[in-house]
């Protein structure tokens, strides 16, 4: 008799007899016996510096699950980060749902491990005269002001400024993370905002209205040193790896570097958050897109034409420049202004091309010759470098953003392929080899000389303390490359030839 199964069963048995050992084993580390993977209570709210879930870039992930994936890595042992709130990730330690909690301001037993220190400081209202007293005193005077003081919900506030805070319960409100207490300020809901200074920094880049309501500067309020707390079930000597990892971390300086690694993406959209930063962006799209417009109507492209011509250099090299660091997503995805401002400035152009070409044939005399300087290849010029400066500090800020190493070798290539990469293209599609941009003109060779310097501005001269010095050093490279720029236009530089 035929039996459909007969020939699977012996190979069924010996598979069921190596899963289920493996099942078991599994389920053992899952106990924690020889545990191998544990599962990380993350609590989210103004820990990070960015307010980033676990799945994204690494360069998104807040400082606290950079370090604690790097020392787990070193002892050997797996984690899963789960974000929860404090009350449940505190319940779930209780309970063994968890294995490790992560930030806590308090060591808990049977085993916590100091893994880094957070500054909390105030940000008050602008107009407020700030507190002269400094430390913990700065914020007691606040409270005697009758200031409400707005706090981040589930943050690891150290004992110092909870014992300080307790009497003052009125005038303590809470938020769920420090964007929404900058905007109770803004609102007039409060007049301050305790937390760390980094992730006021990045609520700020994300709401960058929000700044002209605030104070030039915040008061360092404390330093709390914030830990990693061990379910009992974890095995001592689980813990002893993970605290000779975190140890080593420090004595080789590896978590100081990630820490500045981390702090690096806040700093700079911070920087570039700035009005008048946009306006340059803006001013640069338009010029690219006007040269891509000239050259289509002296060579006499269609209007399609017209529309490559003007999108290559505007948005062409933004796009290249995404597409090669995996920027997720890609700048002109995730905002349609650059190619608003291409369209635009074709469909004007073209409309005031047909309205002057008119009024010239209407006009006796012919057409009125304009001043040099003002000119409109003059003025293509000058904006044409606000563009090229602008688009230089959005490459190395892409670079930054997208953790890039080493930054000064990518932050200069980004730059130039940012403010360059375009116009290349587009000379290529219409000149062929004969690319002024690639034999005699001195242009991506400015983005390159500017985008170093802002890297190595970056890297070795940018404390995480002093978030103005950032966006000093972004105003020098804009002037810089600007000025150098008009200098190689008007004195007729030209690249070294090979």
């Amino acid at each position: 008799m035929y039996r459909p199964f007969a020939a699977v069963r012996l190979p069924l048995l010996v598979a069921l007899a190596l899963l289920v050992p493996l099942a078991i084993g599994g389920a053992l580390l899952a106990n924690g016996q020889g545990v191998s993977v544990l599962r990380v209570a993350w609590i989210a709210a103004g820990t990070g510096e960015l307010t980033a879930a676990p799945r994204h870039p690494p360069v998104d992930t807040p400082v606290d699950l950079q370090l604690v994936a790097a020392a787990a890595e070193r002892a050997g042992v797996g984690v899963v980060f789960a974000p929860m709130g404090r009350a449940a990730a505190e319940a779930a330690l209780a309970g063994g749902g968890v294995d490790l909690l992560m930030p806590s301001a308090h060591a808990a037993p049977p085993a916590s491990l100091p893994y880094r220190a957070k500054r909390d400081v105030l940000l008050c209202a602008r107009g407020l005269a700030l507190p002269e007293r400094p430390g913990l005193e700065a914020l007691a005077q606040a409270y005697e002001r009758g200031w409400r003081i707005a706090t981040v919900r589930d943050a690891p506030y150290g004992s110092a400024i909870q014992t300080l805070a307790h009497p003052h319960a009125g005038q303590t409100l809470t938020f769920g993370n420090a964007a929404l207490a900058i905007a109770a300020i803004v609102e007039g809901r409060a007049q301050c905002v305790l937390a760390p200074r980094l992730a006021l920094l990045g609520a700020l880049a994300a709401a960058p209205a929000a700044e002209a309501a605030l104070a030039r500067r915040v008061v360092d309020v404390a330093t709390t040193e914030l830990y990693l707390n061990f379910a009992a079930s974890v095995p001592p000597e689980t813990v002893a790896r993970f605290r000779a990892a975190l140890q080593g971390l420090a004595d080789e300086g590896a978590a100081e570097a990630i820490e500045a690694k981390a702090a690096r993406p806040v700093l700079f959209r911070f920087a570039v958050a700035a009005p008048w930063f946009s306006w340059f962006d803006m001013i640069g799209t338009v010029a690219f897109a006007l040269s891509g417009v000239l050259i289509a109507r002296s060579e006499g492209f269609s209007l399609l034409g017209a529309f490559v011509l003007a999108g290559l250099p505007a948005v062409g090299g933004g796009v290249m420049r995404d597409l090669l660091v995996g920027r997720d997503t890609i700048g002109i995805l995730a905002s349609p202004v650059s190619l608003l401002l291409v369209t635009g400035t074709v469909l004007v152009a073209y409309l005031a091309g047909a309205a002057a070409r008119r009024l010239a044939a209407l006009r006796e005399g012919g057409p009125r010759r304009w001043p040099r300087a003002l000119s409109p290849a003059a003025v293509l010029e000058v904006t044409d470098a606000i563009g090229l400066a602008a688009f230089t500090v959005i490459g190395v800020s892409v670079a930054v953003r997208s953790g890039a190493e080493p930054l000064w070798l990518w932050g200069p290539f980004l730059a130039a392929l940012s403010g360059a990469g375009g116009g290349i293209l587009r000379d290529l599609l219409r000149s062929g080899y004969e690319n002024p941009a690639l034999r005699t003109s001195f242009y991506a060779e400015v983005c390159v000389l500017w985008g170093l310097a802002l890297s190595l501005g970056i890297l070795y001269l940018l404390p995480d303390d002093k978030p103005a010095l950032v966006r000093q050093m972004v105003v020098v490279t804009v002037l810089g490359a600007f000025a150098t720029r008009m200098a190689v236009v008007a004195l007729k530089v030209r690249s070294p030839r090979f």
